[in-house]
């Protein structure tokens, strides 16, 4: 399976391992467990022995013997990649050093060294390191890598690091090295738990850079990590935008961008993520004309304001982001919708006329503060007098900078694990301005005289709280999401509570609601889940909303046909979105759990207010029963 090359035998004349090709890159195998079957077949077949150049004078010379099988380990990983440039932070004795030099003894190698007695070093030991590797092309910095951000002399087939370190060096370390290395190998993996923790939370986050990774057993582990090639990794921190353009990309959009699950699921005909649909609903409170939504992304949040009546206008600079749009409004089969995607720059995308909306949904912590600026004076510009700008944000910079830090020193004094750092790679990519409450305030008040600026926890389940009563310190670090509306006329924080509430009490009189059964299937599984699609209409003034502190959600019961005995009272919930206004009609699709039993049923569709009441009883006694077997 070895490409044609030029052949040369293996050092010490052991005959009994295949030729190596030395000197050229080579592939890596379909199959990735065959290239580590190799290894390790390599390495128990080797007779290299590490001791006959190790130092008497180590402090650690009894181990020597548990560290053969260790070292022949690396000599085979160099043996079979082949490197030909190779980078070692954490040299110690030169021990490593001198394994990948003996299997490969073309290859140029640079060792970095902080030559201190910290992290299991040896003060001293570069020099025996240097003096022992001077028949190789080798060399050594006495430095601390923690003060590099890029490694000297390039690019490196394969950068060997030590993981007996702290998380902060270890993470710093790994993520210089997943920029410059083709293959790293993390020296120690199994040395402790918290080794072993640190480089999976590594592996996590990154998962998306690497194209395989493989433990090979043995003393202390040796985890083996392949980068993919033309990818690009967590960079220092972007200066603007522009510099993370690239990484926009399908996958982004499709298996990490906040609401992709639901958009897979709905093909973003439908809005279900909580962060957008409240991002809507504050924009619905605007005359609906014309709307701007910054950043569009996959058009989701587009097309639920097309939907609100407005005339949409998305813009990104992702041409994914736009095909994905393109192809989410297609699915919504409605041609009178009024919806356009751009692909263009947000700071210089052409801009005509007035906004009575604009959205910016999960856009301003991707923009630098400069671009921010730029942004928010073109937007104060094209506003409409009475129009809203509306944002959200995640992460508020406090909660990672305050209250995951509170949590770390608590896991920390009891023994368990957390990320040093929790974000996802794609946050450390592309979050280069993370936003606190006075910097989205302070910055938003230059360009509009009228800005509010709220807390929300990351699951949105009640977005408005905040503007209700004044959060705590601990509270204001522990919401995730920031909330903000800035205008030129004061903003309706009195209507944003009227229309994002649902009261106890409501006034309504049979025949005042009617439920009208559009779609239901006549069988069904046992235990399954499905729909029902639902007309609802409302000739009443009231509004019936799915918001605190009494949502009214659609519901329902089971009841045996034979019988009309109850068997589930409680049926799941589903909630009215949009909510249905006083005096208009809107279809729904109710989610509904079959019972277990094989029987015939009657469904009873109905609605329920919360802590309140269901609505099959008097005096509102609307319901609609739906014949279903359960087979």
């Amino acid at each position: 399976m070895l490409a044609d090359g030029i052949v040369v035998p293996c050092c010490n004349d052991d005959a009994g391992v295949p030729p190596i090709r030395i000197g050229e890159r080579l592939t890596v195998p379909w199959h990735n467990l065959e290239m580590l079957e190799e290894i390790i077949d390599l390495a128990g077949r080797s007779d290299y022995d590490f001791r006959l150049s190790a130092c008497s004078d180590d402090p650690l010379r009894h181990l020597f013997d548990e560290w053969v099988p260790y070292y022949r380990g690396k000599w085979a990983i160099a043996r079979y990649l082949q490197p030909a440039r190779i980078l070692e932070i954490g040299v110690r004795y030169g021990y490593s050093a001198l394994a990948f030099l003996n299997a490969c003894p073309s290859a140029r190698y640079l060792g970095i060294d902080l030559d201190s007695d910290l992290y299991g070093g040896a003060k001293g030991a570069i020099e025996w390191a240097r003096s022992h590797t001077r028949d190789y092309k080798a060399e050594f910095i006495i430095a601390d890598s923690q003060t590099f951000e890029r490694f000297p002399g390039g690019d490196y087939d394969l950068i060997h690091v030590d993981g007996q370190q702290d998380d902060k060096g270890f993470l710093h370390d790994m993520e210089i090295a997943l920029r410059q290395a083709r293959y790293i190998l993390v020296d120690g993996y199994f040395w402790t738990r918290d080794n072993f923790l640190s480089a999976s939370e590594f592996l996590y986050c990154n998962k998306d850079l690497i194209r395989f990774y493989g433990v090979i057993p043995g003393y202390a582990g040796d985890l083996l990590i392949a980068r993919k090639e033309n990818t690009t990794s967590s960079p220092v921190r972007a200066p603007s935008s522009s510099h993370i353009r690239d990484a926009y990309t399908n996958r982004y959009y499709l298996c990490d961008c906040g609401g992709f699950d639901s958009f897979k699921r709905t093909q973003g005909v439908k809005l279900q993520d909580p962060r957008l649909q409240t991002v809507a609903r504050i924009a619905s409170l605007a005359r609906a004309g014309r709307a701007l939504d910054l950043g569009c992304g996959r058009g989701e949040l587009s097309i639920a304001l097309a939907k609100l009546g407005f005339a949409v206008t998305g813009i990104d600079y992702s041409p994914d982001a736009i095909a994905l749009a393109e192809s989410a409004k297609s699915a919504t089969g409605d041609p009178s919708l009024k919806v356009q995607f751009v692909c263009d720059d947000l700071i210089r995308a052409p801009l005509d006329g007035s906004y009575d909306a604009v959205v910016a949904a999960d856009v301003v912590e991707h923009l630098a503060p400069a671009e921010l600026d730029e942004l928010y004076q073109r937007i104060a510009a094209q506003l409409a007098d009475d129009g809203l700008f509306v944002i959200h944000t995640f992460p508020n910079s406090w909660y990672y900078r305050y209250e995951h830090a509170r949590k770390l020193r608590i896991a920390r004094s009891v023994g368990a694990y957390l990320p040093l750092n929790p974000r996802s790679h794609y946050e450390r990519l592309m979050h280069i301005n993370e936003q606190s409450p006075r910097v989205l305030r302070r910055q938003l008040r230059q360009y509009f005289p009228h800005v509010l600026v709220w807390f929300s926890e990351h699951s949105v389940s009640n977005p408005f709280e905040n503007l209700q009563r004044r959060f705590s310190i601990r509270e204001m670090a522990q919401s995730g999401d920031l909330f903000a509306i800035a205008a030129k006329r004061p903003v309706p924080r009195c209507a944003l509570l009227r229309e994002f509430r649902m009261e106890p009490c409501f006034e309504v009189s049979k025949g005042d609601l009617a439920i009208e059964v559009l779609r239901a299937p006549s069988a069904v599984r046992a235990s399954s889940t499905f729909t029902v699609d639902l007309m609802l209409r409302n000739g009443s003034s009231a509004s019936l909303k799915s918001f605190p502190p009494n949502p009214v959600h659609l519901a329902y019961h089971w009841l045996e046909a034979a019988s009309s005995q109850i068997v589930v009272f409680d049926g799941e919930r589903t909630p009215l979105d949009p909510h249905l206004s006083g005096q208009s009609e809107q279809r729904y699709q109710m989610f509904v759990r079959s019972p277990a039993k094989k029987t015939g049923y009657r469904l009873r569709a109905t609605l329920v207010q919360e802590f309140v009441q269901w609505l099959d009883d008097p005096p509102a006694e609307v319901f609609a029963d739906i014949s279903i077997d359960v087979v």
